[in-house]
């Protein structure tokens, strides 16, 4: 292929310098016109030349089938790429969600004077809590306006719309 194009290139080169040559010593008559006529379709012909033969040329069917192979190829590889990052992507949503839920479990349970150890949620595909297990330190009922474990449940139950059954609430030392 490389050979094809440093050959046209050299004939274009040849034919730019044959051109040059024949506007000098052409005299300024009627056939200037029938002459330039001709060097044009010279000019054309050599240009097409490449085109033509790369046709003739049995290899470009094999040609055209590896570069169709090549980008279905790429494409195939982007596909993956674009799924990979799907999944990434999805994974990051779910882990920022889980996040801020906690955190602002954290924050509504400190307001209410319970302090919070650790928080496990447990999500399902569509972000629905699955369970959710919440360790909190003993409750001092002299700073805290939820009494015990079952009042906490409770304000989680109405402040979430979490079903109760899917709610564990452990204070520190307690065993289940």
């Amino acid at each position: 292929m490389i050979d094809i194009f440093k050959n046209w290139v050299s004939a274009m080169l040849c034919l730019g310098i044959f051109v040059t040559f024949i506007q000098l010593i052409i005299p300024k008559t009627n056939l200037k016109k029938y002459i330039y006529s001709l060097i044009g379709i010279i000019t054309v012909i050599n240009l097409i030349a490449p085109a033509v033969n790369l046709l003739k040329n049995e290899k470009v069917e094999q040609g055209v089938s590896e570069v169709i192979a090549d980008i279905s190829e790429t494409n195939n590889e982007n596909i993956i790429d674009e799924n990979e990052y799907s999944k990434k992507n999805e994974e990051m949503v779910r882990k920022t969600f889980a996040e801020n839920f906690k955190k602002d479990i954290t924050y509504k349970l400190e307001q209410k004077g319970i302090t919070v150890n650790t928080i496990d949620i447990f999500l399902t595909e569509q972000y629905n809590v699955e369970k959710i297990k919440i360790n909190i330190q003993k409750i001092d009922t002299a700073k805290s306006s939820l009494s015990d474990v079952n009042n906490v449940v409770k304000y989680i139950n109405e402040e979430y719309d979490i079903e109760y059954t899917k709610i564990e609430v452990v204070e520190e030392g307690e065993v289940l």
